[in-house]
């Protein structure tokens, strides 16, 4: 890719979304370096298309944004020579179908504390949304095989490598889960910047405990220098540092967790931590997905260490409250200030970069190995920092994991691997194989009955095992 001295065109596949799709436009229409874009809004859903469409014009004329906007429902006549194409898009209600990823494999005795990026759900989860991710990025081979095919959906490790596999259109997986990492180190380091840390703080992925975690995060992007790197969801701390002196904070970061701090406080990761040598950064709520050791169902470590799936009434709440926001801008009862800082999920900072040839620094990519972490696969999806420029996006080169951590890593890499060929073409021997390399899968024939039972609940949405 080269830097383009024209506006670029940037479609957003999924636009509807009162969350993912409030912050994708207005951090693009915000943006000064990408004034005057050719932004293209798509969705099948055509009421909140409509919304996200009429907020966009708010913002485009409130904010001077000079931006070409149109909708439609058909992603084809949006895709034509696209320069970016962000995907946010989900096949099945969204809690609905979690919910049942949750509970079918519990109804075989497998507990799994989350359920949406490994797991058997998650095999479910990659199996909804592959064919839908796959249609795109053929469609993108053929209308626009230049474009960037930014991935926002999860299991982002899992279809990113998808599209990297099966189809030649350049793709990067990106996540904002290091702001969690961002958060705890905050929570840790509170007393040397003076943070306030309330006795009872929470920082899972629940919107119900939004109001603990955000200005933690805010507070550690402020203070804190973070190099991170693994795989999505499950990504470790190599260093970290004062943002204004470069001093190395793990030494004090260590003494601050296990002297000082209560052992209630992200308690799995503490011990992960402490056992392994290096911060994981996810929180609880996604590192005990990729662990063999929070499923025994005589122990019940869930239990002791308080893991849980998602809130899924939180989650229809904050994305009510988002379009009911949405709604007030539009009927001019609230003004669009209020959306100018939300989160950017690297949306523009990977477009301005590219475009503008800026080498702008982005602390979390998902991008083909190819010896980044040298002691993980060259062919897997790994999580690096890297760089934004007009070569376009390139990882930086880690040292290798330590190996313990490593070889957490490639176990789920190789799992994640087999899924993704089961699930793309639609093999139920090969998906049988998978799931036995689960870690929270210890039986053959619960294995056969969860698989048969996610399949036969799917049906709908998993064409390619049911030809």
């Amino acid at each position: 890719m080269n830097a383009r001295t024209s506006a670029p065109k940037i479609v957003i596949l999924g636009a509807g979304s009162a969350v993912f799709g409030q912050r994708a436009i207005s951090a693009i229409l915000r943006s000064e370096r990408l004034r005057g874009a050719d932004l293209h809004l798509v969705d099948i859903d055509e009421q909140p298309l409509e919304l996200m469409t009429g907020l966009a014009e708010v913002m485009n004329r409130e904010w001077g944004s000079g931006a070409r906007i149109s909708s439609t429902t058909r992603r084809r006549e949006a895709l034509p020579n696209a320069d970016f194409v962000i995907v946010s898009v989900q096949v099945g209600p969204r809690e609905e179908v979690w919910e049942k990823d949750w509970r079918i494999p519990l109804n075989h005795g497998i507990h799994q504390p989350y359920a949406e990026n490994s797991g058997p759900g998650a095999l479910a989860h990659t199996a909804r949304n592959l064919p839908l991710i796959m249609a795109i990025a053929e469609d993108m081979q053929e209308l626009c095989p230049e474009a960037l095919f930014m991935n926002y959906v999860n299991p982002l490790i899992r279809l990113t490598l998808a599209v990297k596999r099966y189809s030649q259109v350049p793709v990067v997986g990106m996540c904002h889960q290091l702001l969690w990492g961002y958060a705890i180190a905050a929570a840790l380091l509170a007393e040397r910047y003076g943070i306030d840390v309330p006795p009872d703080v929470k920082i899972d992925t629940n919107h119900e405990h939004r109001h603990f975690r955000e200005p933690l995060m805010a507070a550690g992007l402020k203070h804190l220098d973070i190099k991170a790197a693994g795989i999505n969801h499950f990504s470790w701390v190599y260093d970290i540092r004062d943002k204004a002196t470069g001093e190395d904070l793990y030494p004090e970061l260590r003494r601050s967790w296990f002297t000082r701090q209560r052992e209630t406080f992200e308690p799995l990761s503490r011990d992960i931590f402490e056992i392994f040598g290096l911060m994981p950064t996810p929180s609880d709520s996604h590192l005990c997905e990729f662990l063999p050791h929070v499923h025994d169902p005589v122990k019940k470590p869930w239990e002791k260490y308080g893991l849980h799936t998602q809130s899924w009434t939180g989650n229809h709440k904050r994305r009510a409250d988002r379009r009911a926001v949405a709604q007030a801008i539009v009927d001019g009862k609230e003004s669009v200030e209020t959306l100018r800082n939300l989160r950017t999920e690297g949306v523009p900072e990977v477009i301005e970069g590219i475009h503008a040839n800026l080498n702008t620094y982005i602390h979390q990519l998902n991008l083909l190995n190819d010896g980044l972490i040298p002691n993980l696969p060259d062919d897997a999806i790994v999580e690096v920092p890297g760089m934004s420029s007009g070569l376009g996006v390139r990882g930086l080169q880690m040292p290798p994991l330590p190996e313990p951590i490593a070889e957490l890593c490639r176990r789920e890499l190789a799992y994640s691997s087999l899924v993704v060929d089961a699930c793309y073409h639609g093999d139920r021997e090969l998906a049988l194989q998978a799931l036995l390399l689960d870690p929270t899968v210890n039986d053959i024939d619960t294995a056969r009955e969860v698989l048969k039972d996610l399949l036969t609940e799917f049906a709908e949405y998993m064409p390619q095992f049911h030809r």
